[in-house]
């Protein structure tokens, strides 16, 4: 097998001219090369950041505040739009864009480190992030896919018992899952598509009444 034939895109080339003598200069051309994530960051998306930015920036400086509102409030009223529209444009990942805001807000002390920081210490929100974490390993082992099937194929002989046994299914996984979006998403919204499908029902030819609209509505209403 001969050797793959080295990359040149990801090199930069800096010409450094060299004296060797007194009357003439040679130039030199070196190749650094990146790592690789360096070479692979794209950083923010520019324009969901400047329209993010901008509307904080002008609810802050350019909106007169009202009396009944403190000066912390109002700038953090700010902060949170920012957050709010940068949340839906997207012009970073969700958890660094609200990252960046938290640092904002600390480090325009609007708000303490330690207020800033105080839900991290709430034994809901991990209990919450604990809840997503058996999802995903629910999702990632195909164990609620596995049992969810079980019970199409042994109630599954009528459009009736699908949804019996979607909604018995949903009742055993929801203990190890509480998170409604994370079972309907990742595990009952595809068996009830592949279903329907086989079944003859699509909602792009104006049959999605025949079963797909009858289970997604009967899930929707165990869930």
């Amino acid at each position: 097998m001969s050797n793959p034939s080295p990359e040149t895109n990801n090199a930069i080339e800096i010409t450094i001219p060299t004296t060797h003598t007194h009357t003439h200069t040679r130039t030199r051309r070196h190749s650094i090369r990146l790592p690789g994530a360096i070479r692979s960051f794209q950083g923010a998306k520019p324009i969901p950041l400047a329209i993010s930015v901008t509307i904080g920036l002008i609810v802050c400086f350019a909106i007169p505040r009202p009396r009944e509102v403190s000066k912390q409030a109002w700038h953090l009223f700010a902060i949170f739009l920012t957050t709010i529209t940068g949340l839906i444009l997207g012009p970073l990942p969700v958890g660094a864009w609200v990252f960046v805001c938290l640092t904002i807000c600390v480090v325009t002390k609007t708000v303490t480190f330690t207020n800033a920081f105080a839900a991290f210490t709430n034994e809901v929100i991990w209990l919450i992030v604990v809840s997503f974490f058996f999802s995903r390993g629910f999702v990632k082992t195909g164990l609620g896919d596995r049992l969810a099937m079980y019970f199409v194929r042994w109630f599954g002989k009528s459009t009736l018992g699908l949804a019996y046994g979607l909604a018995i299914s949903e009742a055993i996984i929801s203990p190890a899952m509480p998170s409604a979006t994370a079972r309907a998403g990742g595990i009952f919204l595809p068996i009830i598509h592949s279903l329907a499908a086989a079944g003859g029902s699509s909602p792009k030819d104006g049959s999605a009444r025949k079963l797909g609209a009858f289970l997604i509505q009967s899930q929707l209403q165990v869930s």
